[in-house]
């Protein structure tokens, strides 16, 4: 995990610091074995020279080399490198910007020509956006997955032009000005959920259009001097390389989050961050004169709650603790109980015991006295029970009963 800096503000406004960005390494890419190797030296591993724009899909990363004119495909399981294009024989001068497909069919910005070129995966081209009264000096391009145009931003008028996928120019989107909604020096676009971004040398550095053209959101000014390229994932979170100290901004919706990165040749740190590219939570920047591609994996991290005071954290600690000993007292309390109440119990038996006892004897004394007195032509009692309407010497006879 990185530890990231934030860049100085002037502007107060800020995305709140309990979320941030985290990373799990940086990896380079700085080549790989090449897909057709000497049958006798074996693969041998080649060295990119100065890339400056990367695009990748899953497993496969684009790569644009400028140092050697050619457009490279690496796969990452295999840490495999395969020629696509000779770009000295499609371009005229060098490439400005890539886009790829889900397809794996790519978009070459070719400035110095005034178009952009459609090749299918295996480098055949299938079509040329050009408008030789509107497109003069193309620098970015992007896809509107959402609309299915393609657009190309115009560093000449300053301008965003949108195309259908076939080619026709549809309209435009901005124009040159200092004003919201307008550019000064355009240098990078993409597009994501939220609508159309785009970044300038002067003026309001970091827009947010609309997919209609109109101006959404502009993002905290002085936080980006000199922005080269542009990012943007699935949830907005927003990626802004800067030239001017070699570090990428990061921002949340429209308010600087953190600064990643910083001038140097170590894991982290670079020389000219020529472009971004995001894709299924890596983030892709080409360190060109460093001659690599590095890759952070990056997510947003929502921390847990906390206490809000100190006391509130103890307070809930002797809470917990209390609870505690109540249900321990409690317990105890049942169990004594039951103890105080065994003696009763006893006392209730003994009782029963005593009276059935005597009961007996007075029944037994009874038996006696009548037996004296009753002549020997009288009945003999017996233990049974009597019938209330018996009687002895004329005198109602009590029923007895065990």
């Amino acid at each position: 995990m990185l530890p990231f800096g934030g860049a100085s503000s002037s502007d107060a406004r800020t995305a709140p610091k309990q979320q941030t960005l985290y990373g799990w390494g940086w990896r380079d890419i700085d080549g790989g074995r090449e897909l057709e190797g000497n049958a006798i030296l074996g693969q041998r591993h080649v060295r990119f020279v100065r890339p400056v724009q990367v695009a990748a899909r899953g497993n496969f990363v684009f790569v644009v080399d400028a140092g050697v004119q050619l457009l490279y495909r690496y796969d990452l399981s295999r840490d495999q490198l395969a020629v696509v294009l000779d770009l000295r024989a499609v371009t005229v001068g060098e490439v400005s910007d890539i886009y790829l497909y889900q397809d794996h069919s790519f978009l070459l910005v070719d400035p110095d020509a005034g178009r952009v070129l459609h090749f299918d995966r295996n480098g055949r081209l299938i079509r040329t956006f050009e408008d030789r009264l509107n497109l003069i000096r193309p620098v970015a391009v992007t896809y509107d997955e959402q609309m299915g145009r393609v657009l190309i931003a115009d560093g000449s008028s300053d301008d965003i032009l949108v195309f259908t996928s076939t080619g026709q120019l549809q309209g435009v989107i901005g124009s040159r000005g200092l004003t919201e909604g307008k550019f000064l020096n355009l240098t990078a676009i993409t597009s994501g959920e939220r609508g159309i971004y785009a970044t300038a040398r002067l003026g309001h550095r970091v827009q947010l259009m609309g997919r209609d053209g109109s101006h959404q959101k502009t993002f905290q000014p002085d936080t980006v001097v000199f922005p080269l390229a542009i990012a943007v994932d699935k949830s907005g979170n927003t990626f802004v390389s800067d030239y001017l100290d070699n570090s990428i901004k990061v921002f949340q919706n429209d308010l600087f989050l953190e600064s990643i990165g910083s001038s140097g040749i170590g894991p982290g740190r670079f020389k000219r961050i020529t472009d971004l590219w995001y894709d299924d939570g890596f983030l892709y920047a080409v360190d060109s004169l460093n001659g690599r591609i590095q890759v952070l994996r990056v997510e947003m991290v929502e921390p847990e709650a906390l206490p809000e005071s100190a006391d509130e954290l103890i307070d809930n600690e002797l809470d917990d603790v209390l609870s505690d000993e109540f249900d321990d007292l409690a317990e105890s309390r049942d169990a004594d109980a039951m103890v105080l109440d065994e003696p009763q119990v006893l006392d209730a038996a003994l009782s029963e015991s005593e009276k059935t006892q005597a009961a007996q004897t007075e029944l037994a004394a009874g038996k006696a006295e009548v037996a004296g007195e009753v002549s020997l032509e009288s009945p003999v009692i017996s233990d049974e029970v009597l019938p209330e309407s018996s009687q002895v010497n004329g005198t109602p006879d009590r029923t007895v009963q065990e």
